[in-house]
């Protein structure tokens, strides 16, 4: 992250305690990151010392209310944009249930019509999502299952 590049800011919050209520959602677009590096702050478990990310935002109070009760009531995560990018998109956010799918269900038997005897038709379930993970320079594309 450097200063001058653009971020969308997405919270992961869990207001239930139930892991079925965790929700993630985009809740600041297109923000100016101003400032990106790190700090040493104090582990007052170990009282050792711990490197921190820090990222300076660029936001109005509004923002910066939003943005101070996500992390207070969450995790917070930066995703950087695409600099041609100046949408503001609205997401409804996301669900485990939703981030997985529907999952793959059983087969489906259907009847075909018009026919002198019925017939039955299999339909193949659709394939797994696949996610792309990047890890320096090498890519790989993972196929992720439900459990």
């Amino acid at each position: 992250m450097l200063p001058g590049t653009r971020v969308d800011v997405v919270a992961t919050v869990n207001p239930t305690q139930q892991p079925t209520d965790i929700t993630s959602k985009v809740i600041l677009t297109n923000v100016l990151v101003l400032a990106a590096g790190t700090k040493i702050e104090r582990d007052v478990e170990n009282n050792k010392p711990v490197q921190v990310n820090v990222v300076t935002l660029l936001v109005n109070p509004d923002e910066a209310e939003r943005l101070t009760l996500a992390s207070t009531e969450g995790k917070i995560q930066l995703a950087l944009r695409n600099p041609m990018d100046q949408t503001a998109p609205h997401t409804s956010g996301v669900r485990p249930a939703g981030l997985m799918g529907s999952g793959v269900s059983a087969p489906v038997r259907r009847v075909a019509a018009n026919t002198a005897a019925p017939r039955t038709e299999v339909v193949k379930p659709a394939p797994l999502p696949t996610v792309e993970i990047i890890r320096g320079d090498k890519r790989a594309q993972e196929a992720v299952a439900q459990e």
